[in-house]
């Protein structure tokens, strides 16, 4: 009996932790889930709506080109990252290569990211390097990366010049916090920023110099599965580029090349 309950411990521990999405034999429709935060609109946008973002249409339409099915569902960054880790979900995106290191990713990327500063209509200073950041508080998304030398600057003054904060509806919580005085200036998007609404009052301050890659990452939990879903994505990539696919989606959203690499007139 107490060989048999341990063996039967053993199974029900062996399913508790299994992916939630199992592998399929090669060749076989797979159904691929994807979560990101549905305010990060136009890359990821909420989930019930008619438009899901234009990096999720890309790697869904990608996907679905190489018979495979993609759900989508929205969580905050910083849980979203910890689901794909532990392979309840399949992937995040956009994300960068440094904000998971030990995700895997395709060869090509579904968005191209610009950072910048922004502070209230009153306020005179600007950023032109780190230099410029002395006499300035900001705030910032956790779990984010902002290149190299941000990064390090942010860690370096965590909690005194830069503050970052997580959670829900964060774009909009920066620039509350801008608006009141409690900072300085906040550091966001500018893809996200500009097309959000409640942005009146708030100018660009300047932006950082690195353009960062949005990926499909995917989780490190079981990669035979997810190297599969990537050598799957990159074939439908360059699918749905050739045929026009890719250039009708970022219409849908009014964006132009410059928001996907490895995309240009030659395609759109």
């Amino acid at each position: 009996m107490k060989v048999a309950a341990k063996v039967l411990i053993g199974a029900c521990w062996a399913l508790a932790l299994s992916p939630a999405w199992p592998n399929a034999p090669a060749g076989e429709s797979l159904t691929i889930s994807i979560a990101a935060p549905g305010y990060w609109c136009p890359y990821a946008c909420n989930s019930t709506q008619p438009l899901s973002g234009f990096a999720v249409d890309i790697a869904r339409a990608a996907l679905e080109s190489e018979g495979h099915k993609v759900v989508y569902r929205n969580l905050p960054y910083d849980r979203a990252l910890l689901e794909v880790r532990a392979g309840r979900v399949d992937a995040i995106l956009p994300s960068f290569k440094g904000e998971a290191p030990d995700f895997v990713f395709p060869s090509y990327a579904v968005s191209q990211t610009e950072y910048c500063f922004y502070v209230s209509g009153d306020e005179p200073r600007r950023y032109d390097g780190l230099n410029s950041l002395k006499d300035i508080r900001f705030v910032a998304t956790s779990g984010y990366t902002y290149g190299e030398e941000m990064d390090a600057y942010i860690s370096d003054h965590q909690g005194e010049r830069a503050i970052l904060i997580g959670g829900e509806d964060v774009s909009n919580r920066l620039r509350e916090l801008v608006r009141r005085g409690r900072v300085d200036a906040l550091l966001d998007d500018r893809l996200l920023f500009e097309s959000g609404q409640n942005r009146v009052g708030l100018v660009n301050a300047g932006c950082l110099d690195e353009r960062h890659r949005g990926y499909l990452a995917l989780s490190p939990e079981d990669r035979e599965r997810s190297n599969a879903i990537a050598e799957a994505f990159d074939r439908g990539f360059k699918k749905i580029r050739k045929d026009g696919q890719l250039c009708g989606i970022l219409e849908n959203y009014g964006l132009g090349i410059d928001f996907v690499p490895d995309l240009n007139g030659e395609y759109c």
